[in-house]
């Protein structure tokens, strides 16, 4: 039996989603400034859009636990509609590929928040979910199975011996003289993102440790190059793979 239904699910999915929006949307806010008159990305303010993109996500935590409504998905419809104009509005992707992760969430979300859908919006927004997550990861692997520095470990050296553009903690740095261990990590790397597709194929329950494995992969990240948003993104996507088809 699965530990997660497609309501606790959807419930996991939109918290971890606010929790993320609610930390981006504060970052974007103290670097406003950039999107003044003689900022990088000149042009209006995107301070009436932040505050809206805010209020939105206090509304989207505080509807977690409802079931779907039409206040909840005109919130949902209007948050992602937020995101695109903030997309737009920054000539790209604000986060790289955090925030695209964000915006399929948030497509899946929404389509499951849609009441004329009933039982089946939840099941078709939470596959949605649970098949962008696999294909990120999996398309991920396949790019690094097609390079070889991957698998002799140069790219880990590279990325330990940089001063750029992650903040790199300190005591990982004579890691890059260590090729062996690059090339074995580089590997594991490689096998887990590949590896996700089984949580499609697997009972609920034996799932844990692929989503454990990758969870474990993103905090890494944070913590040592500093890819916080990548957490929140990916892990709003776990509850999708824990229980859909199961």
């Amino acid at each position: 039996m699965p530990l997660l239904t497609q309501a606790s699910a959807l419930t996991w999915t939109q918290g971890l989603l606010a929790a993320g929006l609610l930390i981006q949307t504060a970052e974007l806010w103290r670097t406003r400034h950039l999107y003044g008159a003689n900022g990088a990305l000149a042009g209006p303010s995107v301070a009436p859009g932040l505050l809206l993109r805010l209020a939105l996500t206090f509304a989207l935590g505080a509807l977690a636990l409802l079931p779907p409504s039409w206040p909840a998905f005109a919130v949902h419809a209007l948050l992602l509609a937020n995101s695109a104009w903030l997309t737009i509005r920054s000539r790209g992707p604000v986060c790289g590929g955090s925030d695209s992760m964000w915006f399929q969430v948030q497509l899946g979300l929404t389509l499951a928040n849609l009441p004329s859908l009933g039982l089946l919006g939840g099941k078709l927004g939470l596959a949605y979910i649970a098949a962008q997550s696999v294909l990120s990861y999996v398309l991920a692997g396949i790019s690094k199975v097609r390079n070889l520095r991957w698998w002799n470990g140069q790219t880990l050296q590279a990325l330990f011996a940089s001063d750029g553009p992650y903040v790199l903690l300190v005591c990982l740095r004579p890691l890059a003289q260590r090729r062996a261990l690059c090339q074995g990590l580089g590997l594991a790397v490689i096998v887990l993102q590949v590896s996700v597709a089984a949580v499609l194929f697997l009972p609920a329950d034996l799932r844990w440790p692929v989503v454990a494995g990758v969870a474990a992969f993103h905090l890494f990240n944070a913590v040592a190059l500093g890819l916080n948003r990548f957490v929140w993104a990916w892990f709003a996507t776990y509850p999708a793979l824990l229980v859909v088809g199961s």
